[in-house]
């Protein structure tokens, strides 16, 4: 045999195979047959993957997030145009439904003026209730010399509420064939109807006798009012003497009245009408008793009084 000659064919065999691994050494390393194995399987968890993702390559799950993402990018522009849709639809129902303009209006304090009227001067008439400007509504009704005070409130969906205190009338103004209501505080009015009680004053003056506030005053106090003690001195007239229906007005004497008995009395104004009236009961008996008649008695200055008689 020679030294360099090949080894045989078994020996090339035997050195090409692995060593025998024995079951106990098996055992030790962890083998499936081992208890080490058998712990391994039991202890052996899925592996977690992240969430979203799949089982699909690390390549098509980055090629698919942009897409993911456009996806929802385009959900929420749906959910914007949705919103704006529907604000759209909601301002074209409030600006053109008839149920936004006020047609009517809802006047509470009455007792001479027709809401008609009311709500004519409120000019808020098929006006969109967006537009309506309480305060603007409340000074043109205050215009009205009727009305003491005014107040306005403006309700949804077309609602509007106007609540007035009107001027109690306590005379009547006549002039020139007209009649006019004055309150207490000497302001003129409409005289919507007749009211049995009120004294009638007659003016016989070609102009109203105004007193301040009014249109001879100061610019800014243009309110038409009669001097309140003309207004007192009639009405403490028609208190004393109920069966007064008439009075008369002159700028120098103030008021008179037609006595039954055939004369002119003057009482001048204010409210010491009781005094006035004591005084000329007092000339006319005198002058009674003298078996004279007067034709004038005139206590407007009940420090001076005088009259007049026939001839």
């Amino acid at each position: 045999m020679r030294p360099d000659s090949d080894p045989p064919a078994h020996r090339k065999r035997a050195e090409r195979q692995p060593p025998a691994v024995r079951p106990a050494q098996r055992n030790r390393q962890g083998g499936a047959g081992g208890p080490l194995g058998r712990r391994a399987r039991l202890l052996r968890l899925p592996e977690r993957q992240p969430q979203g993702q799949d089982n699909q390559p690390k390549g098509q799950r980055l090629k698919q997030l942009p897409q993911d993402r456009q996806a929802r990018r385009i959900n929420w522009r749906y959910v914007s145009g949705s919103n704006l849709v529907a604000v759209v639809v909601l301002l074209v129902i409030v600006f053109v439904s008839p149920i936004f303009y006020v047609t009517r209006i809802e006047v509470g304090g009455l007792r001479y003026v027709p809401p008609d009227e009311v709500f004519r001067l409120s000019e808020a008439a098929n006006t969109h209730i967006l537009w309506v400007n309480p305060q603007g509504v409340k000074a043109r009704i205050e215009e009205s010399p009727s009305f003491d005070s005014v107040d306005v409130y403006v309700r949804w969906p077309a609602r509007l509420q106007v609540v007035v205190r009107e001027r109690e009338p306590a005379l009547i103004w006549e002039q020139g064939g007209n009649r006019y209501w004055v309150d207490v505080r000497g302001h003129l009015m409409p005289a919507r109807r007749d009211l049995p009680g009120l004294v009638r004053v007659i003016n016989e003056e070609d102009s109203i006798p105004f007193y301040c506030p009014g249109p001879s005053c100061p610019e800014g106090e243009d309110e038409v009012t009669l001097d309140p003690a003309l207004v007192s001195g009639s009405q403490q007239l028609k208190t004393l003497r109920g069966n007064i229906d008439v009075l008369y007005y002159s700028l120098t004497r103030g008021l008179s009245y037609q006595d039954g008995r055939g004369w002119r009395g003057y009482f001048g104004t204010g409210t010491t009408m009781d005094w006035k009236l004591t005084l000329y009961e007092a000339i006319v008996a005198d002058l009674a008793a003298r078996g004279l008649t007067p034709t004038v008695v005139d206590v407007s200055n009940p420090d001076a009084p005088y009259y007049r008689v026939t001839e």
